[in-house]
């Protein structure tokens, strides 16, 4: 029986109130409007409670287990990997085994899963697979589990074409094709800085030094588009190596200037030349007229212009293009990161030390670095003879 109230709550003091703890150290208010009543009720309350002590804990669900991982690491991630942990967490995973107790997922279950994603290319189930080994690694680490289901899990489909960097000829033809074009900064950068997609499309001139001794531009910002379209300017890159400071070969730095010539006159019509270039150091370098960002939709239209040029259109090559002046003179069409595969390719064929390459193109895990080395090793037997006949040679050869 709880002690008398010596007070009244609720509106017109018509509840007497008994606050009870419960075994998780939290504090619960019981009202009754009588004091025999608010007894019933706090008696009762406490019986709940002593019985839910002595059940069995509940089973925990892996949908229940999956909410609670992402809920923990979604302050770590960046918008395009929170993206990607909910779409297959959500969308992928549980729909086959959300409703399964965390506990008696087998890896025939994840198996499952992955026959749901059997028509897409290896690197889309590997997504998959990443998101499940994580998960499960964390509940075997924290004993909700004790066997690790997704230990021999790997995921099927076709590998993906190796990437192949353009060659000095493809290069040039390139630059001659975009020469004076919107989309010529956005080549000239990835071709000589080997810079990320957003990396380019977030770069301000604030962060450009080309009269330095060694003239540099650093990449500390990093521009996304969560709706598809709208840009947001972030100074969260993709990893903390992504951020750098990356040294300007002349060919680029002349193009540069020039370019910041050109924004500098366009500035200078109806201001001076010092408000002028406090203005410019806000500006994208590779943005719109205003020196705002570009949406994604007018990032892809102006790279389209490449595709106007080439082959890809479904021209044939020397072909004029209809009602505009130019012809197409491209018999291929990079894609963005091709030019950036491009110039960590060219760092490695040139001889630089892997970690310097691994700094300059910003990977956090030199692994990355490494695979793109091992591929560009020559193993055509005109490669190896030399080695080979060097290692069996006899003593005194």
């Amino acid at each position: 029986m709880p002690r008398k109230a010596a007070k009244k709550y609720g509106p017109g003091g018509q509840y007497y109130r008994k606050r009870i703890k419960t075994p998780e150290g939290k504090y619960e208010d019981i009202y009754g409007k009588t004091q025999t009543e608010l007894a019933e009720k706090v008696n009762l309350r406490l019986n709940q409670l002593a019985a839910a002590a002595d059940a069995p804990p509940r089973e925990l669900y892996f949908f229940e287990y999956a909410a609670g991982f992402y809920a923990r690491r979604e302050g770590n991630m960046g918008p395009g990997s929170r993206k990607m942990y909910k779409y297959q967490i959500n969308n992928v995973i549980c729909p086959v085994i959300g409703a399964k107790p965390v506990r008696d997922v087998t890896s025939d279950d994840l198996a499952a899963v992955l026959a749901t994603r059997s028509h897409l290319s290896r690197s889309s189930q590997q997504k998959t697979v990443l998101v499940l080994k994580q998960i499960f690694d964390a509940a075997l680490e924290a004993g909700v589990i004790e066997k690790l289901p997704s230990r021999k899990l790997r995921p099927a489909g076709k590998a993906p074409a190796q990437k192949k960097a353009l060659t000095k000829e493809q290069e040039q033809a390139l630059l001659a094709a975009v020469r004076g074009l919107s989309v010529e900064p956005c080549v000239m950068l990835a071709l000589y800085t080997g810079m990320r997609r957003e990396e380019i499309c977030a770069l301000k001139w604030d962060a450009v030094e080309l009269d330095a001794p060694a003239p540099h531009l650093t990449v500390r910002r990093a521009c996304r588009w969560p709706t598809n379209t709208k840009p947001e300017i972030s100074d969260v890159l993709k990893t903390d190596a992504a951020s750098r400071t990356i040294p300007l070969p002349p060919q680029l730095v002349q193009f540069l200037h020039e370019l910041k010539a050109q924004r500098l006159a366009a500035l200078e019509k109806g201001s001076t030349r010092e408000t002028a270039a406090m203005r410019l150091r806000s500006h994208c370098v590779y943005g719109n007229p205003d020196g705002s960002a570009l949406t994604m939709t007018a990032f892809r239209r102006r790279w389209e212009a490449i595709k106007y040029r080439s082959t890809a259109s479904g021209r044939e090559l020397g072909e004029k293009v209809r009602n505009h002046s130019y012809s197409v003179i491209l018999d291929f069409c990079p894609a963005p990161h091709e030019l950036r595969h491009t110039y960590i390719t060219r760092l490695i064929l040139g001889g630089m030390d892997l970690k310097r390459v691994q700094y300059l193109a910003g990977h956090a895990d030199p692994k990355v670095t490494l695979q793109i080395y091992t591929s560009l090793m020559g193993h055509a037997p005109e490669d190896l003879i030399d080695d080979v006949t060097a290692i069996f040679s006899p003593p005194g050869n």
